[in-house]
């Protein structure tokens, strides 16, 4: 009886234990796999940032280009201008000003639309971080609250087969004094 229940116990004890391990590789996997998920949505974000400061440059490289292209003295605008006797007029150094405005406006507003677009980039990662750690808390709730409830299963059936052991040893004791009452009679 004492082996029979003795044995029981000690492999129930595995079992459980067994249960629990398997329980923590399912949450350090399942926390891996949130956190490889989380990196490669960081790093997208981290590309397409790079991507808007190429896509920034090279609308200031453009505008730069355009404003260079209209303002030459020696250019398109310039022989328009001198064709129609305004070279040299308050009019031509006006439409200097006007061009170097609209290149400034250009400059401005793609610097801005970078700005916005960083910033954007930049709460879209704290946002995935913040995700990430409540998904990673969540993962852990939820691995402690099984293994929580492994340990009470595993204690209340230690428990039953203590008290079913306990029981057949009283039968036994009283299977024994019967016979020994018997023989005494």
């Amino acid at each position: 009886l004492e082996n029979t229940y003795g044995g029981l116990s000690g492999e129930s004890d595995k079992y459980y234990q067994a249960q629990i391990d398997a329980s923590k590789q399912w949450a350090d996997t399942q926390q891996s796999l949130q956190q490889e998920q989380t990196d490669f949505a960081i790093e997208q974000i981290e590309q397409q940032k790079e991507q808007a400061n190429k896509d920034y440059l090279k609308e200031q490289s453009g505008a730069y280009t355009d404003w260079q292209k209209q303002s030459d003295e020696y250019g398109v605008n310039a022989e328009k201008m001198a064709s129609q006797g305004l070279y040299g007029t308050g009019y031509s150094e006006s439409s200097q000003v006007s061009m170097y405005n609209t290149y400034q406006n250009r400059v401005m507003t793609a610097r801005e639309s970078y700005n916005q677009a960083v910033l954007a980039y930049d709460n879209s990662i704290k946002e995935a971080k913040l995700q990430n750690s409540s998904v990673l808390a969540e993962i852990a709730y939820q691995t402690m609250q099984q293994q929580l409830e492994l340990s009470l299963q595993g204690f209340q059936y230690k428990n039953n087969l203590l008290l079913e052991q306990a029981n057949k040893k009283v039968e036994m004791d009283n299977m024994y004094y019967n016979r020994y009452l018997d023989v005494l009679n």
